[in-house]
């Protein structure tokens, strides 16, 4: 009996901390998108005074980005709490003592051969809200992997929950006296039920955020919470169209998808950039969906991956295109103007949209106008590696033809990101390509279609003379000279302007027509120099023009 009595009080006594517990429903200001589906989230909601504050759901967060803003201090737990549900629909579930929980039916038995069917009338038992046990995986398997690859050869093992309680094949009423009668469901003849009908409201476990506000102002005040989570993305597009012969008129189009929660007339943000990330595929243990092993696993595979960045540049967009403590005082990034920018990562606003989870959206961005130059492209690839040996792959195709393409700056106040770009003229689908990071002014070049019209040639032959062996760091490499030639053939009715652009490993030693020289950034470990060579040349109808160059190159014998 005292064991009793000492439950009672404990159960009531958590039924008095929850009740001094308020709910409260975060507003979302605003989220900023990325385009590889991580988002900055931003929300608020206000307090009265000291207490405890919960949110009756836990966002899925990206770990070391979970931070508060407020003029007290807040400590946040996760945990779980019964809570009410209301469930929209009552779809059967196929177990008639939780399809039926609280509702008034009369049962009729099936009749036997000397009596008619016995009928009973009660409340339909609800069965008791359950606290799961909770198999922790404590072996913590990312602590003991022997190498760096362990991830893919051991998984932590995986716990099925036991499944939920029922009454086995008994339907169990109550009358108002509080007697329980268990009637065998085989035997049940017809069972007529009596509301309530429409959307149900059930208690429920479920994972919840307990915000512990102490020394706030006497009036009150309002807490900025802001974090990183998935599930959130924009995909960008643009359109050029070069109708008018001296303009283009260029228009950027985002596309938003929502994978996440309910936006209600939130502030969306377009971010475009290559911020560095480091954990952004690790989840916040403040998650209940996560657990210590996870959290190690996913820490220890970020930092053997490779590249921290977020990856948020050509290679993720190809348009497939929990006890928790937060210190108050760290500071959250107040949202961005429209056309806010800094030197590398810039983000604009598209205003205030409402969008339920499974949602997308496409807007217009921005549209300029900027002046245009139709050009033909021609790119001659590198066909040595970093040991200057020819590397080409006979089964794999030679991108080395020439594309009619335009030539623009950007005209927008802010950069032009990766994305799919739409050329049209007069109404007409001439091509797509891809346009990469292009600041405000700064040059970009759009191909559009193969210039079959042009017709291009390419060759490098080896110099007679001796080969000179050279000793670099104890291995020897053999010196030779070679010489390139690029032959071009213009079969157009009219004259071309023509950009050429020559890919080697080597020293240069001379070029015709006086090309502008770069070094290319893939060569600062390769024992030649990775150089490229660009020319602008005007090509008159019908006419062949031919470009040679020199250079020495040392290969590894």
């Amino acid at each position: 009996m005292k064991t009793f009595v000492l439950c009672s009080l404990f159960g009531s006594f958590s039924l008095a901390l929850a009740a001094e517990e308020s709910v409260v429903k975060p507003t979302l200001e605003s989220v900023g998108l990325f385009k590889n589906g991580l988002a900055v989230v931003r929300a608020t909601f206000p307090v009265n005074g000291s207490g405890i504050y919960r949110w009756d759901k836990v966002p899925r967060v990206i770990h070391g980005s979970f931070w508060i803003e407020s003029d007290g201090e807040i400590s946040v737990q996760s945990t779980q709490r019964l809570v009410d549900v209301t469930e929209e629909t009552e779809a059967p579930t196929g177990v008639m003592q939780r399809d039926l929980a609280g509702k008034e039916v009369t049962v009729t038995l099936k009749p036997s051969a000397s009596t008619a069917g016995a009928s009973f009338s009660g409340k339909v038992w609800e069965i008791p809200a359950q606290t799961p046990s909770r198999t922790w995986d404590a072996d913590f398997s990312s602590l003991n992997g022997s190498s760096p690859s362990w991830y893919y050869y051991r998984q932590p093992v995986s716990t099925t929950p036991p499944p939920p309680p029922d009454t086995g094949n008994f339907l169990v009423l109550m009358d108002p006296s509080g007697v329980r009668r268990y009637i065998d469901q085989s035997g049940i003849s017809s069972l007529e039920t009596r509301g309530p009908f429409g959307p149900a409201t059930r208690t429920m476990e479920r994972p919840v955020l307990l915000f512990d506000v102490k020394k706030v102002p006497a009036k009150g005040g309002l807490v900025r919470v802001s974090w990183l989570t998935k599930g959130l993305a924009w995909m960008p597009a643009y359109q050029v169209d070069l109708s008018d012969p001296t303009k283009l008129r260029i228009r950027q189009n985002a596309v938003v998808r929502n994978e996440s929660d309910e936006l209600a007339d939130t502030e969306i943000q377009l971010i475009s950039g290559f911020p560095n990330v480091r954990f952004g595929s690790v989840d916040s243990p403040l998650w209940p969906g996560t657990a210590l092993a996870t959290f190690f696993q996913q820490i220890n595979q970020s930092s053997s991956t490779g590249s921290p960045f977020l990856a948020n540049g050509a290679v993720s967009q190809q348009m497939a295109y929990s006890n928790y403590a937060s210190s108050s005082n760290a500071p959250v990034p107040e949202p961005a103007e429209r056309g806010n920018a800094s030197d590398d990562i810039h983000y604009e606003s598209i205003g205030r949209h409402s969008l339920k989870p499974g949602d997308s959206l496409s807007v217009d961005v921005a549209a300029e106008s900027a002046a245009y130059e139709r050009v033909v492209e021609w790119v001659v690839p590198d066909d040595r590696d970093v040991n200057g040996r020819y590397q080409r792959n006979n089964q794999t195709p030679r991108d080395d033809m020439p594309w009619d393409a335009v030539r623009f700056a950007n005209p927008f106040k802010f950069p032009m990101t990766t994305a799919a770009a739409m050329v049209t003229e007069a109404g007409k689908f001439r091509g797509q390509s891809q346009t990469e990071w292009v600041n405000p002014g700064q040059r970009a070049c759009l191909r559009i279609t193969r210039a079959l019209s042009v017709q291009t040639e390419s060759t490098e032959i080896e110099e007679e003379g001796q080969r000179e062996i050279v000793w670099i760091a104890g291995n020897d490499y053999q010196r030779t000279r070679v010489k390139g030639t690029l032959t071009v053939r213009n079969f157009r009715g009219k004259d071309l302007t023509m950009t050429i652009r020559s890919e080697f490993s080597g020293k240069l030693i001379e070029a015709d027509g006086k090309p502008e020289s770069k070094l290319r950034t893939e060569g600062v470990s390769s024992v030649n120099p990775r150089l490229q060579l660009d020319w602008t040349i005007q090509l008159p109808a019908g006419q062949e023009k031919e470009i040679t160059y020199r250079y020495e190159v040392l290969v590894d014998r």
